[in-house]
């Protein structure tokens, strides 16, 4: 019976020593491939990446997946595993991360398409940006799942955020509540895209952006969504994100369930109408460089591996669509 009790407490140890190493290697192992899985291949060394090269990159919250995804697959490659880089956590921003190009604080970022006043602060700072298309994305416009409307116009979005001119949504083919129209701050990507797709160069109404801006995309999408919930009023809120974030942070959070994404003129947006171009709002994610940048640079190493087939597939793992 001893004998026995010894055996059993012997294989206790040996099993209590077997997980308490598997647990050291998961605490140690803070970088690992995506779930859909990262071939160990010679990626990094072929590009030449090393602790001492690997640009510093920065950008948007929406493609923050896209940067991490670019260096868990390089770092993996190499076989430097974590002890060189630490994954990326906190961006920039869309305007931030500019201004930090610009300043040469980075060597790249990956942003949607610079807004009037970031082209206009490069040109003063005498400093030319080069822009290479990555993947496609979509300016989008979200109300309550709880709304009933259905469609919205070039003509009614801009009647609402430059004059804010229509304050109910059975204007436009919704109920009779109040629209209650949402925004974002200067430095977000999204509102750089209502910007250069929307307003075109004409400032939002002040009473908008006095009363209704949001810091955080995720905050927005949390406004949209419950903003009738929580005010007094009879009312539906409205506002816009990108389109691939707010699947990747469905896939979280699963906040998609309670919005509604309207179509634009007419149109759904899909990922199929994003891809093949009819949806009127279809716009690009880009790696951005300063042109003074070196031939020879690795951030202009990783613009052209995004270009292959690998490239493609690293951008897909990220939530995106490569372009095409």
């Amino acid at each position: 019976m001893r004998k026995r009790y010894g055996i059993f407490l012997c294989i206790l140890f040996m099993l209590s020593l077997l997980l308490a190493g598997c647990k050291e290697d998961e605490d140690t192992q803070s970088i690992k491939p995506s779930e859909e899985g990262i071939a160990v291949s010679n990626t990094g060394l072929e590009l030449g990446l090393t602790s001492e090269n690997y640009p510093s990159i920065d950008g948007s919250t929406s493609t923050l997946p896209l940067v991490q995804e670019i260096y868990k697959t390089m770092v993996v490659s190499t076989g430097e595993g974590e002890e060189w880089l630490n994954l990326p956590q906190t961006p920039s921003k869309t305007v931030p991360s500019y201004k930090k190009l610009i300043a040469g604080e980075v060597d790249m970022i990956f942003v949607p398409y610079a807004s009037q006043d970031i082209l206009k602060e490069a040109e003063t700072q005498k400093v030319k940006l080069e822009f290479f298309p990555v993947s496609t994305e979509a300016l989008i416009f979200i109300t309550s799942k709880d709304n009933t409307a259905q469609n919205i116009t070039e003509e009614q979005v801009r009647s609402i955020y430059i004059d804010y001119a229509i304050d109910n949504w059975k204007e436009i083919g919704g109920p009779d509540k109040e629209l209650i129209p949402l925004c974002r701050n200067a430095d977000s990507g999204s509102q750089s895209q209502l910007d250069n797709l929307i307003l075109k160069g004409q400032p939002m109404n002040e009473r908008v952006k006095e009363n209704f801006v949001e810091l955080t995309m995720d905050g927005l999408l949390e406004q949209v969504a419950f903003y009738h919930n929580v005010s007094e009023k009879k009312c539906f809120g409205l506002g816009y994100t990108l389109y691939h974030y707010l699947q990747n942070v469905d896939g979280m959070t699963g906040i998609g369930e309670k919005l509604r994404i309207l179509n634009y003129e007419g149109i759904p947006a899909t990922s199929e109408t994003i891809k093949d171009g009819t949806y009127p709002l279809v716009s690009n994610y880009y790696a951005v460089v300063r042109k003074d940048l070196p031939k020879d640079h690795a951030a202009r190493k990783i613009i052209e591996w995004l270009k292959t087939d690998d490239g493609g597939k690293c951008i897909r793992r990220s939530g995106l669509y490569p372009v095409t």
